[in-house]
């Protein structure tokens, strides 16, 4: 993959995040691509991207800001580093979240990503 594409994709998933669109967010996987959060359950497959994102972007998160920091790429993987702010309307809290994330390529678009981050939670 191309520093080029590598951006294009990481720009069109921060789109998708701070616009919360689910149907964008899964334009840039595979169709049997995994999504791992660590505090979630491994989602296998663009629906249940789609689902993970209309139950924890859409349905417990607004105000969200992204930006991405710096991003690598090899031959087989694009790792980026983003900071991000959101609240959490299921906890009501304010969140800031410095994440890391690896994201494996197959073709010109993302397999899977593994998903690394730090929070700081400040209640509303």
């Amino acid at each position: 993959m191309t520093k080029e594409k590598a951006l294009e994709l990481l720009n069109i998933y921060g789109k998708a995040w701070v616009t919360r669109d689910p149907d964008l967010i899964v334009t840039i996987f595979i169709e049997d691509a995994t999504y791992n959060d660590p505090h979630e359950p491994e989602n296998i497959g663009r629906e249940a991207i789609r689902a993970y994102w209309m139950s924890k972007v859409v349905g417990e998160q607004k105000d969200i800001s992204f930006k991405l920091l710096n991003y690598w790429v090899t031959d087989n993987e694009v790792i980026a580093e983003w900071y991000a702010e959101f609240i959490d309307t299921k906890r009501n809290l304010k969140i800031q979240m410095t994440e890391v994330a690896i994201f494996t390529v197959k073709g010109d678009k993302f397999g899977g990503l593994r998903e690394y981050y730090k929070t700081v939670k400040t209640p509303l």
